[in-house]
């Protein structure tokens, strides 16, 4: 299995698994107002308004266990999909182009959203988070409470039955 690798984007500080800063008010104060789909076209962030359960997706590009952890969450992704389960994820991944960004989103086959690079909020949703090593799976409940912070391994132990755990754990 492929060893963690230290987060590409710039943090400023690091602490315990508590997120920091002041908890966002809305889901555009945590990611913006406009999502990026893998083909390039945005959407807006209002879209995740009524799904329970978010998946924040920190990995990158040339990283070599996100390389190894994708595919494993492509699949319990696609498998929520299909079984009807409301379940998104958003990935977060820092100095690369919004072109660079489609490239890996394709290439991966992740049919999630993504922040775009250029946003201007990756590194506060790094620093609220915490987040010192890519990949890692955040995932958060619809009041935008961090329901775990350790969802890549519970989605490489469990695979998509760790779905209806985290949902008994979330606010809704």
């Amino acid at each position: 299995m492929a060893a963690a690798v230290l987060v590409g984007f710039s943090i400023s500080a690091c602490g315990g698994e508590d997120s920091t800063g002041p908890s966002p008010a809305s889901l555009s104060d945590l990611f913006g107002n406009q999502l990026v789909k893998a083909d390039g076209s945005t959407v807006g962030v209002a879209g995740l308004n009524n799904v329970p359960l978010i998946g924040i997706y920190f990995a990158n590009p040339g990283c070599p266990a996100c390389a190894g952890f994708t595919p494993t969450l492509v699949e319990a992704y696609d498998q929520l999909k299909a079984e009807g389960k409301p379940f998104e994820i958003v990935l977060v991944t820092g100095g690369i182009s919004d072109a660079m960004l489609s490239s890996y989103m394709v290439d991966s086959e992740m049919g999630w959203l993504a922040i775009s690079p250029q946003s201007g909020k990756i590194n506060s949703i790094v620093q609220r988070y915490n987040v010192r090593w890519v990949p890692t799976l955040i995932v958060i409940d619809d009041d935008l409470g961090t329901v775990t912070s350790t969802g890549r391994e519970e989605i490489t132990q469990a695979g998509a039955a760790i779905y209806d755990v985290w949902l008994s754990a979330g606010g809704s």
